[in-house]
């Protein structure tokens, strides 16, 4: 005869049994029904208790009463912490009016209908979900270098001769002045730098027409190569 195979049911950690136990001496009437077994170390645990809602007195021999039951299913970590917030469950028995042989004391009731009212109960594990934070994304530098040969040198020495600051390639040519071109009779923005450079070497007519060909056509490093 083949012995079966024997089941043991999950067991809870220290710091997962002090979270229910603490849990169930806050809560009347209460149990642990059953533990179910997560992923890494995580248990499930369904715990179960019920009140009485409040008794109110009719007379000495009269009240009225109800109760209230519950039901929740909480996943615990290893460390004894919620996980996600709870699975509730609640019923409501509305309060009815019961006779008992024993003599009550207590106030009277004055407003019946207000006994009726029984407030929902709300979940008692909610777990708020941590904030993302934000990671700022660093700008991105351009590392732009500085005129050291060639025609940019020149753009460099024609600017430190007009008294400005020390600027690379890149800011030299982004800074733009307008210039007429003969050949279509309309305006174009030519970088400062190059209307510079073409005033200093005294450019000819055509070698300003083909200066803003060539920029027109190729950008400023067309102009630069045919400059220098």
């Amino acid at each position: 005869m083949k012995n079966k195979s024997s089941y043991r049911k999950p067991r809870l950690n220290k710091k997962q049994r002090a979270w229910v136990n603490k849990f169930i001496a806050s809560r009347p009437n209460s149990r642990l029904s059953n533990i179910i077994e997560g992923l890494s170390g995580d248990r499930i645990v369904i715990v179960e208790w019920w009140e009485r809602t409040n008794a109110v007195i009719l007379d000495s021999h009269t009240l009225i009463e109800g109760s209230l039951s519950y039901k929740i299913e909480v996943k615990l970590r290893r460390c004894g912490v919620p996980r996600h917030t709870a699975k509730f469950e609640y019923k409501i028995n509305q309060p009815e009016k019961k006779t008992v042989s024993y003599k009550l004391w207590g106030q009277l009731s004055l407003y019946i209908p207000q006994c009726y009212a029984v407030h929902t109960p709300t979940n008692p594990i909610v777990v708020k979900p941590k904030r993302k934070v934000k990671i700022k994304k660093q700008k991105k530098f351009v590392q732009h270098t500085l005129p050291l040969q060639g025609i940019t040198a020149e753009l460099h020495q024609i600017n430190i001769r007009y008294g400005e600051l020390p600027k690379s390639e890149q800011e030299l040519l982004s800074e733009t002045t307008p210039h007429l071109n003969l050949d279509t009779n309309k305006e174009v923005k030519l970088p400062s730098a190059i209307v510079q450079i073409l005033q200093e070497k005294k450019a000819s007519l055509d070698e300003w027409e083909s200066a803003i060909s060539l920029y027109q056509v190729g950008g400023p490093s067309c102009v630069l190569h045919y400059l220098g």
